[in-house]
């Protein structure tokens, strides 16, 4: 069976209580732990070789993210998703990363253009050479800076926390036939847009990008793919 919190050495408490939610969190996310799943405070802290303390912290954060729910004899069990999880976090993706890109416009300078175009270039290769978790990384990569651009540490925070749960799809998308180019060429034209000074068509762009990756989602959740 397979370690989930592998790989977790600290000693103080408090760490170790983060370090046992974080990695919890991102095997949930990532589709490491599947939905449906009961997860064992015993056989956790085994792993880790701790008591349960942490892991039974663990569960109580992410019982209040949604991501597992309290089963009614004890335990947790990690929550299924539904249509109405994909629609509302990608509508608060569409706010928040749009306006974030519109404030980015406004703020960001040559050398963070360069970058991105860069990336652009990159993501190109590897799409010639089918190398998809590469263009996933450049992929996220691109979105970093692009939102960083912002200047504004609190929106990127609350960016970056959904992106983590849009993971998964994010990978089931890209890996669909046709769609990396797709999503390249929304790439060029809000790069395009930001050398102009356009805040508001890359605002447009960024939320029409969006939008279309949740039909997509949409679409395959439907068809039992994701």
């Amino acid at each position: 069976m397979e370690r989930l919190l592998s790989g977790i050495r600290v000693t103080r408490r408090r760490a170790l209580r983060e370090e046992t939610y974080e990695a919890l969190r991102k095997a949930i996310l990532r589709g490491r732990v599947k939905p449906g799943q009961r997860l064992k405070e015993e056989r956790l802290a085994s792993e880790i070789g701790t008591s349960r303390t942490p892991v039974r912290e663990a569960f109580h954060k992410l019982e209040q993210e949604e991501l597992v729910i309290r089963l009614p004899r004890g335990g947790f069990v990690v929550r299924e998703w539904s249509r109405s999880d994909v629609e509302e976090i990608f509508g608060i993706r569409s706010v928040l990363e749009s306006y974030a890109a519109c404030v980015a416009t406004e703020k960001i300078d040559d050398v963070k253009l360069t970058l991105l175009e860069d990336k652009l270039r990159e993501s190109e290769e590897c799409l010639k050479k089918g190398d998809t978790e590469k263009l996933i990384q450049l992929n996220t990569e691109f979105h970093d800076i692009l939102y960083k651009s912002s200047n504004s540490r609190k929106l990127y925070h609350m960016i970056n926390n959904l992106r983590d749960y849009f993971y998964r799809y994010r990978v089931a998308i890209l890996g669909l036939n046709g769609i990396p180019q797709v999503s390249l060429r929304d790439h060029r034209k809000m790069v395009a847009a930001m050398r102009k000074k356009d805040s508001a068509m890359v605002e447009k762009l960024v939320r029409e990008h969006i939008m279309r990756g949740k039909e997509i989602v949409l679409r395959e959740f439907e068809e039992g793919n994701v």
